[in-house]
């Protein structure tokens, strides 16, 4: 009992800690999360690339708590409390409560895991329903199993596909556990998974409805964005397979990775009389080995099978649990030194500032992992700046952006543009005769119709200045670091400018290159712009 009730506590200060962190300010929104925040101001059956689940989650949010930063991120923090609730209880009955209480720390204490209960992203609403959906498939197979157990399945499955199609995957999932668990095929003769089925398919009919009337885009562009239109190459399989693995190792902490990794395959011996172990493999495994595998073809980003990550920790744990029932004196401080490991980064992933603190020496912009969350209003500042320069009483100017992401940070950090949304947007999406982002399937994104004869700034976002090789030691020494230049990102960096020179060229009476810019915050540079000025839209 006492450890189960320490498991509440942790949830709950975690919970009331990650709102805190939220609400303090310390990073901005991700790309992502703004491109989708624009999502929740034009809610629809489903969208380009992602089902229409985000956006409700964020329509929501923002209307409680305003459009922010905490009202984007609320319930990630809450999603993980519940993932973290449900699986305390499910676990406390099933192999007890302590053991239940150190899944609780791993999954703390592991980075990837982390940055979930803080971003609002697709993943957070997906990693909950898909071990939702587990939970409930391991109650409805027992012999106390009710038929209320399997509407959850369809239930949670249901709703992880309209956060992201990966719960599509959870399928196979159930195809091996009754391939591999003999005992389960009696529910096929009984309404209970078929009954899961049907919910399931009936949560997909937004997303099927949508993409009917608008020529099946999601599959070209999901097929596209995996690679799968691409032909294996062993350079590629050679490159992406080492980049997931070690990303994965660092990122799900290297001592739970390891122990992970080991779990998958060392459980076997002990699956006759062990069926939740199996049940933990079926319903995890087959997401996770598979994108592994995947990376032989394509580039896997480390995210992706981050739903497989719970129910196979859960496995971890069950398996380090028997080995030190059989005499294994190695568990103990191994799992001590893999809390330690990811307690100590924990910190420094949330607040990178820290580093400096602790080092003398401010980590470089271009390696913080928090840049990407930092210095957008100052990006925005930047932008409008210029907006305003071009701008005149007589003819009013707008901008335009080369990324859909950077659409969505401008959009949400410019209060002008904020004030737009609904009606005549101030910040566009480069336009687009094909659909490459949500903002082709909406008119009032089409610059070339809506903006006649007015004035724009165009803004491209560029690589920073490189860091020389030995940049690390001279870093750790104290010494002054040198930027210099990569010949080939310059070539084709200068190309590209050029390509847009030309193309701006098209689209407007005249423009004017007005170079580089630089994205200072604290005195250092976080990204460089290039933007242009660009006269009377044809």
């Amino acid at each position: 009992k006492e450890f189960l009730n320490l498991g509440y506590l942790l949830i709950l200060i975690g919970l009331v800690a990650r709102w805190i962190y939220l609400a303090s300010g310390t990073i901005e929104l991700e790309k992502d999360e703004a491109y989708q925040w624009l999502w929740s101001k034009h809610l629809a059956l489903s969208y380009y690339s992602k089902p229409p689940g985000i956006a409700l989650i964020q329509f929501v949010s923002t209307h409680i708590f305003g459009d922010t930063e905490f009202g984007v991120r609320f319930f990630s923090p809450l999603f993980a409390a519940i993932l973290s609730f449900i699986a305390l209880r499910f676990l406390a009955k099933e192999i007890g409560a302590k053991l239940a209480l150190i899944l609780l720390l791993i999954v703390t204490a592991t980075p990837l895991l982390g940055v979930g209960t803080i971003l609002m992203t697709i993943d957070p609403p997906l990693v909950l329903c898909w071990t939702w959906a587990l939970i409930a498939g391991w109650r409805a197979m027992q012999p106390t199993g009710k038929t209320r157990d399997w509407v959850f399945v369809g239930l949670a499955m249901g709703l992880g596909f309209l956060c992201k199609y990966t719960a599509a995957a959870q399928w196979v999932c159930w195809a091996l556990v009754f391939a591999l668990m003999p005992a389960t095929r009696i529910h096929l003769r009984k309404r209970g998974p078929w009954l899961a089925l049907g919910i399931f398919l009936l949560c997909t009919t937004p997303v099927l409805i949508w993409n009917a009337k608008h020529g099946w885009i999601t599959v070209t562009h999901v097929a596209g964005d995996a690679g799968m239109q691409s032909h294996w190459k062993f350079k590629d399989a050679t490159r992406y397979f080492p980049e997931f693995t070690f990303t994965q190792f660092g990122l799900l902490n290297p001592v739970f990775f390891v122990g992970m990794v080991w779990a998958m395959f060392g459980f076997w011996k002990y699956r006759r009389e062990r069926p939740l172990w199996v049940y933990f493999f079926c319903m995890s495994a087959p997401l996770y080995l598979g994108y592994w595998l995947f990376s032989l073809h394509s580039r896997v980003l480390p995210n992706w099978p981050i739903a497989a990550v719970p129910g196979l920790f859960c496995l971890m744990v069950v398996y380090w649990n028997e080995q030190l029932r059989r005499g294994a004196k190695w568990v103990k401080p191994v799992l001590i030194f893999g809390l330690g490991i990811g307690f100590i980064i924990l910190p420094f992933l949330y607040e990178t500032k820290l580093i400096g603190k602790v080092t003398g020496n401010a980590l470089p912009t271009e390696v913080d992992p928090l840049r990407r969350v930092r210095a957008w209003k100052q990006t925005a500042f930047v932008v409008e700046r210029a907006r305003e320069q071009l701008e005149t009483t007589n003819e009013p100017a707008f901008i335009i952006a080369d990324h859909y992401s950077t659409t969505g940070l401008l959009s949400f950090y410019l209060p002008q543009a904020r004030a737009t949304i609904g009606s005549t947007p101030l910040v566009y999406c480069v336009d687009s005769s094909e659909p490459v982002s949500q903002f082709y399937f909406w008119p009032e994104y089409r610059y070339k119709e809506n903006r006649q004869a007015q004035n724009a700034i165009y803004v491209s976002e560029v690589d920073t200045y490189p860091l020389e090789k030995d940049w690390v030691w001279k870093w750790l020494t104290h010494k002054r670091i040198s930027y210099g230049e990569d010949p080939e990102k310059t070539f084709i960096g200068q190309r590209q400018l050029l390509f847009t020179m030309r193309r701006l060229q098209k689209e407007f009476t005249s423009v004017t290159d007005l170079g580089d810019r630089e994205v200072r915050m604290n005195g250092r540079v976080y990204r460089k712009l290039h933007l242009w000025a660009c006269y009377g839209l044809k």
